[in-house]
């Protein structure tokens, strides 16, 4: 089926997006637009033909069948608003707006458009080996998700490293979980001074009793290269534990670990029964093609073929909840009960 795509924005990002449409065999069909010439050029550059490049979503709305969002965060309910009023179906970029009050007004001006919210991992195979090992019950009971996402890169002018890294394993402890968490804890710094984070501790509870901890920051070393940022460093971990075994994600070099574990009381003591570490062979993913099979699954749910991969109730006024109530306990040193 032929697609006429709209992609709002052309940033770091953008190149990984116009591959993925390409990887799709769908980018005969996108136009791109963005107020920073630079960025226009880049989309020249890169083989976006001169008619299919400007720099007003206005130029190429009409001709539209979805809209891909990617914007600074704090224009997306600017930007957004008007997409829905022209009965336009949206992938919008995580997060999918800047404050609470926003996501409850997207959601509710919304008519029966289909909205997706970027979370990139979701489309993951790794993450999504691991969901299913939970979702088949061989990690038992959750316990406890531990996340680090951090690195020495270029501190962002649109947000912090809560909005722009915190969010996507917040998100993916959720998915793991099947539930929002009931209470938040955070600690946040602005070593910078420059009106947002750069360093981040994040602690989540659910119902289930279940913990979450989630460290971010771009002042603290990553282990490996970034893939996508030129000079950064970069790790990205996750881990999913529960009470038959966990699951542990190292992103940047694409290796997944299945721990087979469950503790025993023996002799009065609680002693670990391991029955040994599997690692699935996994080839190595690149991130457009991660970008790829969100697209892929977006425009499933346009179709009716399935729900959107990361629907707005939970992943964007859910998530915007909890990065409030992140923003609320740093700010007053408790924490909040949502």
């Amino acid at each position: 089926m032929s697609r006429k795509i709209l992609q709002i924005g052309f940033g770091n990002f953008g190149p990984t997006h116009l591959a993925a449409w390409r990887l799709l065999g769908l980018a005969d069909g996108l136009f791109v637009v963005d107020p920073d010439a630079g960025a226009r050029q880049r989309c020249r550059d890169l083989g976006l033909p001169e008619g299919r490049v400007g720099a007003e979503a206005s130029e190429f709305l009409d001709q539209a069948d979805l809209v891909v969002v990617l914007a600074p965060t704090d224009l997306h309910f600017e930007v957004c608003k008007p997409l829905l009023a022209a009965g336009k179906h949206l992938f919008i970029e995580k997060p999918m707006t800047a404050t609470l009050a926003e996501a409850e007004g997207l959601r509710d001006f919304r008519r029966d458009q289909i909205i997706q919210v970027g979370f990139y991992f979701r489309a993951h195979p790794l993450a999504q080996r691991a969901k299913q090992e939970v979702d088949d019950g061989r990690l038992g009971d959750l316990r406890y998700v531990s996340a680090r996402f951090h690195g020495y890169k270029r501190a962002r002018g649109d947000s912090g490293v809560v909005g722009n890294d915190a969010v996507h394993f917040i998100d993916q402890a959720n998915w793991m979980m099947g539930a929002l968490p009931n209470a938040v804890d955070a600690v946040t710094r602005d070593h910078f001074g420059r009106g947002y984070d750069d360093l981040a501790l994040i602690r989540l509870f659910y119902p289930s009793g279940a913990l979450a901890h989630i460290e971010v920051g771009c002042i603290q070393p990553g282990r490996w290269n970034d893939n996508i940022v030129p000079g950064a460093t970069q790790t990205k971990e996750f881990v999913v534990a529960g009470s038959e075994g966990a699951a542990e994600i190292d992103y940047q070099i694409n290796e997944l670990r299945l721990h087979k574990v469950r503790h025993e009381l023996t002799d009065g003591l609680w002693r670990p029964n391991n029955q040994g570490v599997e690692m699935p062979h996994a080839l190595v993913v690149e991130p457009h093609q991660v970008v790829a099979a969100e697209f892929a699954a977006f425009l499933d749910a346009v179709d009716g073929k399935a729900p959107p991969l990361a629907e707005i109730d939970e992943c964007g006024v859910g998530m915007a909840r909890i990065l409030d109530a992140v923003y609320r306990s740093a700010e007053q040193e408790q924490r909040i009960v949502l």
